[in-house]
C-alpha cells in the first residue's frame, strides 16, 4: 500500500515561536525521498544571541529573504494533503500556530504526527530521544539544527519505525500504537494527555485560576517530573513553578510514574566517577524495567517549555 508524508522543521530567532527564521521540509513517498524545500524566513523581529549560537543563521543572513506570508502558500502546496512529521511537534508546530496568528493567517489545514513520541513507544529502551541521539543510533547523518537536515532526519526516523515494525502503511502503523488522532493546526495537539493529579505532597500545586490558563496540548501537559543536578537558566524552584504552571506535575524523586528527568550539571564530587546522580541510576534502573522515562537536558526543557 502506498503512502506519503512530509517532515518538517522549524528554527526561530528568538525565544518566541513565531519568530521563524528557517524552514525544512522533505517529502516521502514509501520511505523514498522524493522532494526537498528550505528556505530562509526574514522574522521581522531581532535575533538572539543564544538562538545564533544554536543554528548560525544572523540578521544579515535573512534581510532579504521572505517573510512568512510570503513563502506560506510555497509551504502548503509542498504539504499538499500529507500528513507532516516533527521531531518535538510541540514546538515546530507551535511555531507554526505562532506565526499565522502574528500575521493573522487563518490556519491552513495541516496534520501532523511527533516522531519522538512515536520512537519513544515504538523504539523502546534508549535513553534518549532526541533528535542527534537517534539520528547517530540509526546511523542518519545530520548537520544538527539546520532545518532541511533535521527536518530529513524526522522523516527517516519514521521510516525506520515503519519499516523495523513491519509496517507498510502509516495509517495501521498509528493505529497499532494508539495514536490513531493525529494533531491538527490551530486546534489541537498530537496525543492529548489526560488532566494531570494533584495531591498534596506535590513541590507546587497550582491555584484554580492557574488551572484554568492551561493549554491542555501543552507538551508537558500532565507529565510528571522531576529534576537532578544544577540548572543555569533558573533556579530549581522555578524550574517546578514553571513546569507546574503549564500543567506537568513536579515531584521531589524519581518515582515509577516518573515521565521526565530533566539533567542539569552535575557535581563530580557527589556524583562520583560514573557522573550519575542517585535519581538518573534510578531513572535508568526503571527504563532496563520498561518504564516510560524521557531523560531531558536543561536546554531541550526550555526549548520544550515555551
Amino acid at each position: 500500500m502506498s503512502f506519503s508524508y512530509v517532515a518538517l522543521d522549524i528554527e526561530t530567532a528568538n525565544d518566541f515561536r513565531g519568530s521563524i527564521c528557517s524552514i525544512g521540509l522533505v517529502k516521502f513517498q514509501d520511505g523514498t525521498i522524493i522532494d526537498t524545500y528550505y528556505t530562509l524566513i526574514n522574522p521581522e523581529t531581532s535575533f538572539d544571541t543564544f538562538n545564533i549560537s544554536i543554528h548560525g543563521i544572523k540578521p544579515e543572513d535573512v534581510a532579504d529573504a521572505p517573510t512568512f506570508p510570503e513563502v506560506r502558500q510555497d509551504i502548503v502546496d509542498f504539504i499538499g494533503s500529507d500528513i507532516v512529521v516533527c521531531h518535538f511537534a510541540q514546538f515546530d508546530m507551535g511555531a507554526l500556530n505562532d506565526v499565522y496568528n502574528k500575521y493573522q493567517l487563518d490556519y491552513d489545514d495541516i496534520k501532523y504526527i511527533c516522531s519522538y513520541r512515536l520512537a519513544k513507544v515504538a523504539m523502546p529502551g534508549q535513553l534518549n530521544y532526541k533528535l542527534k541521539n537517534l539520528s547517530k543510533a540509526l546511523n542518519i547523518q545530520l548537520d544538527h539544527h539546520n532545518a532541511l537536515s533535521d527536518a530529513k532526519a524526522s522523516g527517516l526516523i519514521l521510516d525506520h519505525l515503519l519499516s523495523a515494525n513491519s509496517f507498510s502503511d502509516l495509517n495501521d502503523f498509528l493505529k497499532e500504537y494508539r495514536y490513531d488522532k493525529t494533531g491538527l493546526l490551530g486546534q489541537r495537539g498530537f496525543n492529548r494527555k489526560k488532566d494531570p493529579k494533584y495531591k498534596d505532597n506535590l513541590i507546587y500545586t497550582p491555584t484554580e485560576e492557574e488551572k484554568a490558563a492551561m493549554d491542555p496540548d501543552h507538551y508537558f501537559y500532565g507529565l510528571y517530573f522531576c529534576f537532578t543536578g544544577k540548572l543555569e537558566r533558573m533556579t530549581r524552584k522555578e524550574a517546578n513553578k514553571a513546569v507546574a504552571l503549564v500543567g506537568g506535575i513536579p515531584e521531589k524523586g524519581v518515582t515509577n510514574h516518573t515521565n521526565i528527568l530533566v539533567v542539569g550539571e552535575q557535581d563530580w564530587r557527589v556524583v562520583g566517577v560514573d557522573g550519575l546522580s542517585s535519581k538518573m541510576k534510578k531513572a535508568q534502573s526503571l527504563l532496563e524495567k520498561g518504564h516510560d522515562i524521557e531523560i531531558m537536558t536543561e536546554n531541550d526543557f526550555i526549548k520544550l517549555l515555551k
